[in-house]
C-alpha cells in the first residue's frame, strides 16, 4: 500500500452515507447498462503506487490499444470517498482492504464478481485461506477477488540501527527525531492497539484502549518523530534522504521503494505483532470496461501479475500453481506451506463494528479518535 501524497483524514461510515445520498450512488446497483470491452479503450483503475505494474507484465495493453490511466490513493478509505463522490461510471477496477468490502457492497459501490470470468477461481488456484474469508461476500456474492497480502511491519535503516525488538522501543531517547510515522488510519489502530494496550484483538476495543493508544500516538508524533508522512511512498523516500532511521509503522514494497533511490532499508515484526493485510480485485459498480476489467484482474492473477508482485513488490500473491515459481526469500518471508506461522504474527482482522455494543468502539468513534493524532 504505498502511494501519492494526498489527504487521508479518516473517513467515517457516516460522512460516507452522506456523500452517497448527494451523489446519488446510494441504489446505483443493478439495472445499469454495461457496455462492452473493445480495443481502443480508455481504462481507469485505482489503488496504491506501485499495484498497477502487474497490470503491464504481458502485452495486453498494447496488443488491444488499450489506454491504461491510474489514480493512486493514501489510503483505503480515499478510494471509498472518489467511488462515492463522482467516480461510478468512470473506474472499471480497483483494488481494496478485504475488510471495506462488504461495506461498499451494501453501500452500491461495487458489483458482484461473475466468477466464471475469473480463471484462477474457476481452476481453483486461489489460496483458501484468503477466499474463504466472510467478508469478501455479501448476501451470498463474491464482491472481492484476493489477488495479493503481506504484513504491516516495522521498518529500519539497518546501516544505521539493529532492528527494534518491540514497537514501543520508539520511544528509546536513540531514535528521537528520526522516525517516520505514516497516514494510514487502519494501519496505525490495529498495529499500536495491541502494542500500547495488549488488546489481542484491536478491531474489537474499548473507548478507553483507543484513547490510551491515539494519546501515545499523539506523544510519539509530537515529542519523538520527524515527520507524519501522508503516503508510504513518501516515507520510503524519506529513508533515501537519511532523515529517518525507523518507520512507526510500514509496508514491505517500501524496501523497492528506497532501493530505486540507492537506499537499502529492511523490515522486522517486532514482539508484539502486526496487521495482516489481504488486498483484492473490486469492480465498481456502473464500470464501463467491465469485461476488460477480468481481463486485467486475469493478468494479475497470472503467471507475469504474480511473480511482479512477488520479486518487484516483495509482497505475497495468492495464485497457489505460481508459488513455486517465487524466489526462495518470497517463500521464506511468507511461508505459503505453513500459513499459521506467519498468522501466529501478523493477523487478519476485518473493520471495526458499525453498531455500538456498548462496549466496544465502533469504526467511526475509532476514526473520530484518530482525527486527534492527524490534528495534534
Amino acid at each position: 500500500m504505498a502511494k501519492k501524497a494526498s489527504d487521508s483524514r479518516g473517513w467515517s461510515r457516516r460522512q460516507f452515507a452522506k456523500s452517497l445520498v448527494a451523489t446519488g450512488a446510494l441504489g446505483a446497483l443493478g439495472g445499469l447498462p454495461i457496455r462492452l470491452a473493445h480495443a481502443g479503450a480508455d481504462v481507469y483503475w485505482m489503488g496504491w503506487q506501485g499495484y498497477d505494474d502487474c497490470f503491464r507484465t504481458t502485452d495486453y495493453l498494447e496488443s488491444n490499444d488499450i489506454t491504461f490511466n491510474t489514480t493512486y490513493v493514501a489510503s483505503n478509505e480515499e478510494v471509498i470517498t472518489k467511488l462515492a463522490a463522482g467516480g461510478l461510471g468512470k473506474y472499471d477496477i480497483s483494488t481494496m482492504y478485504f475488510g471495506y468490502i462488504q461495506m461498499m457492497a451494501e453501500a452500491g459501490l461495487i458489483q458482484p464478481i461473475d466468477e466464471s470470468k475469473v480463471e484462477a477461481l474457476v481452476g481453483g488456484k486461489i489460496l483458501p485461506q484468503f477466499l474463504t474469508q466472510e467478508a469478501l461476500r455479501w448476501n451470498g456474492q463474491l464482491y472481492g477477488v484476493p489477488w495479493t497480502w503481506g504484513t504491516i511491519p516495522m521498518m529500519y535503516d539497518p546501516a544505521a540501527i539493529e532492528a527494534p525488538k518491540r514497537w514501543k522501543d520508539l520511544w528509546d531517547p536513540l531514535y528521537k527525531d528520526k522516525i517516520g510515522m505514516i497516514a494510514d488510519p487502519l494501519g496505525n489502530l490495529y498495529v499500536w492497539i495491541p502494542a500500547i494496550t495488549g488488546n489481542p484483538n484491536p478491531n474489537m476495543s474499548t473507548h478507553a484502549q483507543v484513547k490510551e493508544t491515539i494519546d501515545a500516538l499523539i506523544d510519539l508524533k509530537k515529542n519523538h518523530a520527524r515527520a507524519f508522512f501522508q503516503g508510504y511512498g513518501e516515507c520510503a523516500d524519506a529513508f533515501a534522504r537519511n532523515e529517518i532511521v525507523v518507520s512507526a509503522m510500514g509496508w514491505e514494497a517500501m524496501v523497492g521503494f528506497a532501493a530505486a533511490k540507492g537506499k537499502v532499508i529492511d523490515f522486522t515484526i517486532p514482539e508484539e505483532g502486526t496487521l495482516m493485510f489481504m488486498d483484492a480485485f473490486i469492480i465498481p459498480t456502473d464500470a464501463p470496461n467491465r469485461d476488460i476489467a477480468y481481463d486485467l484482474a486475469n493478468v494479475c492473477l497470472g503467471k507475469e501479475g504474480q511473480l511482479s508482485l512477488a520479486e518487484g513488490l516483495g509482497q505475497a500473491i495468492v495464485n497457489t500453481d505460481i508459488v513455486p515459481l517465487v524466489s526462495q526469500e518470497n517463500r521464506d518471508m511468507y511461508r505459503y506451506d505453513n500459513f499459521a506461522a506467519i498468522s501466529e504474527k501478523a493477523h487478519l482482522w476485518p473493520v471495526p463494528p458499525s453498531e455500538s455494543d456498548g462496549v466496544h468502539a465502533t469504526f467511526d468513534e475509532m476514526l473520530e479518535e484518530y482525527e486527534r493524532l492527524v490534528k495534534a
